[in-house]
């Protein structure tokens, strides 16, 4: 196996701005009715796991195979992808970091050790724990 092919989903890297998603590689062909949770299940553990990680990844994710490599990709700009399920509340549109489709910043897409999907404790939750 080569370097390229080591490359897994679980490491998507996507590039900023409003432009497409940047498909990453998985290694191998990967069947349209593959249960990724078979290699992923971390994608399905932890203190809050998103609703979504109990239907099929491809809500959020596209796959394309060509020969021996599939390309994975997310299906809209990573700055939309949230809104396409979440509706802009008030809330939502005051939250800057939402403001600027910049959810993942802080909160995984999957599952999360923390409350929410946070990616890190919340600084009001540590000072609460002081």
């Amino acid at each position: 196996m080569n370097s390229r092919t080591c490359i897994l989903a679980a490491s998507l890297l996507f590039v900023g701005g409003a432009g497409p998603a940047v498909a990453v590689e998985h290694p191998g062909v990967v069947p349209k009715d593959a249960e990724c949770t078979s290699c992923h299940a971390a994608k399905v553990r932890g203190k809050s796991v998103h609703s979504v990680m109990a239907t099929s990844c491809d809500v959020c994710h596209v796959t394309q195979t060509q020969g021996d490599m599939t390309m994975v990709s997310l299906s809209m700009p990573k700055q939309k992808i949230c809104f396409a399920c979440h509706q802009e509340s008030t809330a939502l549109r005051e939250h800057v970091p939402a403001v600027k489709g910049q959810c993942i910043d802080c909160h995984d897409a999957h599952s999360s050790a923390q409350k929410m999907l946070l990616r890190v404790v919340a600084l009001s939750s540590q000072s609460k724990q002081r």
